[in-house]
């Protein structure tokens, strides 16, 4: 198969991986970590690039020519219903039934809702793919934050200000590090280490499981945990264990 895959960096080094075993040719376009904390944002530059694909401005080639794609892979969960609401006039979408990518690491959404609920919700996750493209909860999170502050607020200010913007992190009591199988991150997870000691956080491994990723580059599309997408047709949430849903004929996603 010929399969265009649009997905957040933070899956740059796991989908790098596996893509040097697949079978199928995969044509990567990668967008920067962030956009789900504004899904409207995220939405919009999801329709443009799935719009350019549409257009053959984004188009299938190789040594075997130009062709098109047999689907368009979204490398994303829900995602604060970023994903909802786009659509190819052309070709089949695929999302995998997530709420976001930490399901892609830990391979299902069952081991990820087991491991939430043991923790009550307070785990942070760290993987390789978030230490390079974000800026995670650690010391120099904190310096940059502050330092920040003190351009523009006296001392006390800014110290007040810390304290405000560290009340959320009262709720995590865990630093997980996602060791992912085949790839070795020895400086990422003691780096995580470092950031649990900090922060006053036990820090824990968990083994990383990419068979979820693998299905998904691999075109092994069990409706039960991916959702395809035929032409002019989009997704929303389905507020069940299936995640997402298909939003009904002749109907628009609320948000679009």
């Amino acid at each position: 198969m010929r399969l265009k895959v649009i997905g957040c960096k933070v899956l740059t080094r796991e989908m790098g991986y596996l893509s040097a075993q697949c079978p199928h040719f995969l044509d990567f376009t990668w967008l920067r970590q962030g956009y789900h904390n504004e899904p409207d944002l995220l939405r919009n530059i999801l329709q443009e690039q799935i719009d350019r694909i549409d257009a053959d401005a984004d188009c299938c080639s190789c040594s075997n020519g130009i062709g098109e794609f047999d689907a368009i892979l979204l490398g994303y969960g829900l995602c604060s219903n970023g994903s909802c609401g786009v659509s190819s006039k052309k070709y089949p979408i695929v999302i995998p039934r997530a709420h976001d990518c930490i399901t892609l690491f830990l391979g299902s959404k069952e081991r990820y809702r087991t491991l939430f609920d043991s923790a009550d919700g307070g785990i942070y996750w760290y993987t390789p793919g978030w230490i390079e493209n974000s800026v995670m909860p650690s010391r120099e999170r904190d310096e940059m934050a502050y330092q920040a502050y003190l351009q523009e607020y006296d001392e006390d200010n800014a110290q007040y200000l810390m304290e405000m913007e560290q009340g959320w992190m009262k709720k995590y009591r865990y630093a997980y590090y996602i060791q992912m199988p085949g790839i070795s991150y020895p400086d990422y997870r003691g780096y995580t280490r470092s950031c649990a000691d900090y922060l006053g956080w036990e820090f824990r491994d968990e083994a990383g499981d990419d068979s979820l990723l693998r299905r998904f580059l691999w075109g092994e599309w069990d409706p039960k945990e991916f959702l395809v997408l035929p032409p002019n047709t989009a997704a929303q949430p389905s507020y069940t264990e299936d995640i997402l849903c298909p939003v009904p004929q002749g109907e628009q996603f609320p948000g679009k």
